[in-house]
C-alpha cells in the first residue's frame, strides 16, 4: 500500500507538470522471457555493473571482482550481465584498478564469465547472457586525449591526430578477438557522453575525415565496429551503450536540436543505429542521456529526480518511435532513490516504449 501511494503521488506530480511518466504498480512485465540474437533471455531485467576498482594492476578481473559480480547475481535473476565499462587498452581505463581487456588476461575474463553463469544457474535456474562494454575513457583517460575542441570541452588534453584514431581501430579489434577468446556473448561499444566514443559523435568541430558533417562524426564509431566485425566469429553479437541526448546546447550537442537549443532530438541517434543495425547486426541499445546545465568536469546543477527520469524516459520512446521496435531498447536505472525504478522499468515495457530494465550493480 505505501508503494501505491508513492507511486500515486510521483503519477501526480508528474501530470501536473506535464512529464512523461509510465510507472506501473506491478514489475510483472520484467519477468517475461524475449529473444535476442538466437538466444533465449531468461526474464526483462539486466545488470549494469559499475566500477568497483577491484582489478588486478594489468585489468584482469581479480578474485575480489569475481565475487563482486557473484553476489550480485545471486541476489536477483538477471536475463543479461553487462559488465562494468572495460578499457581497450590500460591506458584507455579511467582508473589504474579498472577492468581493461587482453590476449594475455583473456583467461581471466573467461573465469569471470562462467563464474557468473555458474552461480545464476544455481540460484534461479538460467544463465544470462554476459556482454563486455568495451570503453576509452578519454579525457578521464589514465592516458588523457580529446577527439574535439570546443566550448564544452576542457582544452587541457592532447587532441588525437587521425593516424592515432587509426590505430585505436586495430586496439578495439585487438579487444574484440580477446573478448571472443574470453567467451562473452556479445560486445558493447561504450558510447556514452563521458568516454571517447560517445565524444566523436559529436566532433562538429574537427577538421578531417572524423569531424564536421553526420557522416564523417559517426566514421570512428562505425569505423571501430567495422575493424571488429573483421575480426570475430558471427557467434559474437554486436550491441552499443549509447547517449540519446547529452544535453549540450548547439552547435556542440549531440542528440539535440538546433531550433531550441534545450530540446533533445534523436533523429541523428536513430539513423545511427539503423546504420549499425543494418551493417552490424546491432538490434539492442543501453540507453543512456547526459546532464543538461554541465561544464563537462564540474559538477552539474540540481536537478529532481523525477525530472531526470522523465526526460530519461521520454528520450528512449522517442528512439523506440524512430526505430518502429526494430532495435530492442534497455531504460537504465539512474542515481535517483526516490524513485522506485522497477515499476517505472515494468511501465516502460508494458507500454512497448523499451525492452528491458537496467539496474545498477556493484
Amino acid at each position: 500500500m505505501e508503494l501505491e501511494m508513492q507511486i500515486d503521488e510521483l503519477r501526480e506530480e508528474a501530470s501536473d507538470i506535464g512529464l512523461f511518466f509510465p510507472m506501473h504498480y506491478d514489475t510483472d512485465a520484467l519477468d517475461h522471457e524475449t529473444q535476442l540474437h538466437g538466444h533465449t533471455v531468461g526474464n526483462r531485467s539486466v545488470l549494469l555493473m559499475q566500477p568497483a576498482l577491484d582489478a588486478a594492476e594489468n585489468g584482469a578481473p581479480s578474485e575480489e571482482t569475481v565475487r563482486r559480480y557473484e553476489n550480485a547475481v545471486r541476489g536477483k535473476a538477471y536475463g543479461i550481465v553487462v559488465i562494468e565499462p572495460t578499457g581497450i587498452s590500460a591506458d584507455a581505463r579511467e582508473f589504474d584498478r579498472g577492468l581493461a581487456i587482453s590476449e594475455e588476461n583473456a583467461a581471466s575474463f573467461q573465469a569471470l564469465i562462467e563464474a557468473v553463469k555458474a552461480a545464476s544457474e544455481e540460484a534461479h535456474g538460467f544463465a544470462p547472457l554476459v556482454i563486455a562494454l568495451l570503453n576509452h575513457a578519454g579525457h578521464h583517460a589514465l592516458k588523457p586525449a580529446a577527439f574535439d575542441i570546443s566550448a564544452s570541452l576542457p582544452h587541457d588534453v592532447p587532441l588525437l591526430k587521425d593516424e592515432e584514431l587509426n590505430a585505436l581501430l586495430i586496439t578495439c579489434a585487438d579487444a574484440a578477438k580477446s573478448a571472443e577468446k574470453a567467451g562473452f556473448d556479445g560486445i558493447a561499444l561504450n558510447a556514452a557522453d563521458r568516454s571517447l566514443f560517445g565524444e566523436s559523435l559529436a566532433a562538429f568541430h574537427r577538421d578531417g575525415k572524423f569531424g564536421g558533417d553526420f557522416d564523417d562524426r559517426t566514421r570512428f564509431l562505425r569505423d571501430c565496429y567495422t575493424a571488429m566485425k573483421m575480426v570475430v566469429s558471427d557467434k559474437l553479437f554486436f550491441t552499443i551503450r549509447l547517449c540519446l541526448s547529452d544535453g549540450i546546447p548547439q552547435p556542440d550537442g549531440w542528440g539535440m536540436a538546433f531550433e531550441d537549443l534545450s530540446a533533445p532530438d534523436l533523429y541523428e541517434p536513430a539513423l545511427l543505429l539503423k546504420i549499425l543495425q543494418t551493417l552490424y547486426g546491432v538490434e539492442l541499445v543501453i540507453c543512456t542521456i547526459g546532464i543538461p546545465n554541465i561544464n563537462w568536469m564540474c559538477e552539474a546543477e540540481a536537478e529532481s529526480p523525477l525530472l531526470r527520469y522523465s526526460r530519461l524516459c521520454t528520450c528512449v520512446a522517442m528512439l523506440d518511435s524512430d526505430m518502429q521496435q526494430n532495435v530492442q531498447l534497455i531504460v537504465p536505472e539512474l542515481d535517483c532513490e526516490d524513485i522506485p525504478f522497477a515499476n517505472l522499468a515494468a511501465g516502460m515495457i508494458e507500454g512497448e516504449f523499451a525492452s528491458y530494465g537496467g539496474f545498477s550493480g556493484i
